[in-house]
């Protein structure tokens, strides 16, 4: 493990976030591998492949006004010889066109493999725990 390697991992996340909050959808997947393995939260919940998840950007990314929010909290990255993985929180929010806000929070975890000295992601996962009501 080098130091160098887990601040480009986390460089490469923090530019994923401030794309994905800043709806740039060109440079959201860019450091993903092209057959990346994506687990959302919404459905179909899985896409198999960066031109799959892109397609449906459109059907769950929810339109806000301004840029919102998508804030990586608690990141923690493990990175070997050519491969990582990173876990933390996604706090996510903004304001809707009808002036109401949300937010939200999910919890995601990344694995990343590193080809000819760059880290792609190679396995996304985002998920949300439902909540039981209690009896």
């Amino acid at each position: 493990m080098t130091t160098a390697d887990e601040a480009q991992v986390r460089l490469l996340l923090q530019h994923w976030a401030t794309a994905t909050r800043k709806g740039h959808q060109d440079d959201i997947l860019k450091n993903h591998l092209p057959d990346v393995l994506i687990y959302d939260v919404l459905a179909p919940m899985k896409y198999e492949g960066a031109a799959a998840y892109r397609e449906s950007w459109d059907e769950w990314q929810p339109d806000t006004q301004g840029e919102g929010r998508f804030d990586l909290e608690d990141l923690s990255v493990t990175v070997g010889a050519d491969v990582a993985f990173a876990h933390c929180f996604i706090r996510c929010g903004g304001v809707l066109p009808n002036g109401k806000t949300f937010e939200d929070l999910v919890r995601a975890t990344f694995c990343l493999h590193k080809e000819s000295g760059v880290w792609k992601v190679a396995h996304q996962h985002i998920s949300k725990p439902i909540q039981v009501a209690s009896t």
